[in-house]
């Protein structure tokens, strides 16, 4: 049975872009090739994924649905950032960028096992906001028809 939506919140832990790298070194293979080592820059990323992936499993047994979606999807995702106290801007303009955010999300969502791959998502409604409580992510999937 294929599930027509799917809705879960992950609050408590720093939602963490995906995508940025950085040149931490070289290593030496066993044939002597010495290879770059690049990892993500973000050093919140596993405590992020784990959350929104351990998130997406709980809410699919407390729904008692563990079927994946099949087929195309649309994911909605509010992020909520914690806001320092010297800041006055109204809206989070600054990093982490928002599409980054997303590719944490859905690759997490894949981990979770709510569909077979991030591929299957065509539409993606994002946005970030400053947390008025703790920082983290409501996300809504849907069967897109």
């Amino acid at each position: 049975m294929a599930r027509d939506s799917f809705s879960f919140t992950v609050f408590g832990v720093d939602p963490a872009p995906q995508g940025s790298k950085k040149y931490v070194g070289q290593r030496t293979t066993a044939a002597g090739a010495k290879i770059p080592m690049i990892v993500e820059s973000s050093p919140k990323l596993p405590a992020w994924r784990k959350a929104v992936s351990n998130a997406v499993k709980q809410a699919m047994t407390d729904s008692g649905d563990d079927s994946m979606f099949v087929g195309a999807v649309k994911v909605e995702a509010v992020f909520y950032l914690t806001r320092k106290k010297s800041v006055t801007r109204s809206l989070p303009t600054v990093p982490p960028d928002v599409d980054k955010l997303a590719r944490s999300l859905l690759d997490s969502c894949t981990f979770g096992g709510i569909w077979k791959d991030d591929s299957q998502v065509v539409r993606l409604d994002v946005s970030k906001k400053y947390a008025v409580g703790q920082s983290g992510v409501a996300v809504t999937i849907t069967n897109y028809l």
